[in-house]
């Protein structure tokens, strides 16, 4: 396994998930992770489009300055919670616990990141929100690992806030390399390949 199953890391989709709507071609950032729990995450290339992200738009007050011309700051994080939204952001002093990973936390108090947001450059992408998220029950990702559906992959800020989302499933499944650099250009449309 390129990378363990821990929070922090990437699950890649692998092409047998092409029939899963909520999943196809799709980078999941694993944000929790127990044997006793399961796990949980959110995919994290999948922008909201404008008409669903306009109806969230309330929550990123104050914070607009920071949405760049090529990405948006709503994403669809998973087919669960959809009524819940998780914030991701680059701003170390305002992470709730431990980071993710370096150069990335979880935050759910707006205010401070709007207190902050002056200081941010908007010319860097620091700030995702993910309306819902990814939730399997204990074991349940371990199996589907087990059974090909998803590649590990050690976690990226870089690519959690990637102004060319479509780009980021190609892009992390190149990175690991041998095979699935090769995978990672099969064109989506079967007929093009």
């Amino acid at each position: 396994m390129p990378a363990p199953l821990v929070p922090g890391t990437f699950l890649i989709a692998s092409l047998n998930l092409e029939d899963d709507r909520n999943f196809i071609r799709s980078v999941v950032l694993i944000l929790r992770c127990s044997p006793d729990t399961g796990a949980a995450g959110v995919v994290i290339n999948q922008p909201l489009g404008q008409r669903r992200a306009a109806e969230l738009q309330r929550h990123a007050e104050g914070l607009e300055h920071l949405q760049t011309p090529e990405g948006g700051l709503f994403y669809q994080g998973g087919p669960v919670g959809q009524d819940q939204l998780v914030v991701l952001h680059r701003v170390e002093h305002l992470g709730e616990g431990p980071p993710i990973f370096e150069d990335l936390y979880t935050s759910v108090d707006l205010e401070a990141l709007r207190a902050h947001a002056a200081f941010m450059d908007p010319q860097q992408p620091v700030l995702r929100f993910y309306q819902g998220f990814a939730n399997w029950s204990a074991g349940q990702l371990e199996n589907e690992v087990a059974m090909g559906f998803w590649s590990l992959a050690p976690g990226s800020a870089d690519l959690v806030f990637s102004t060319e989302p479509e780009r980021v499933w190609q892009q992390a499944l190149y990175s690991l390399g041998g095979k699935y650099r090769a995978l990672s250009y099969i064109h989506e449309d079967p007929l093009a390949n």
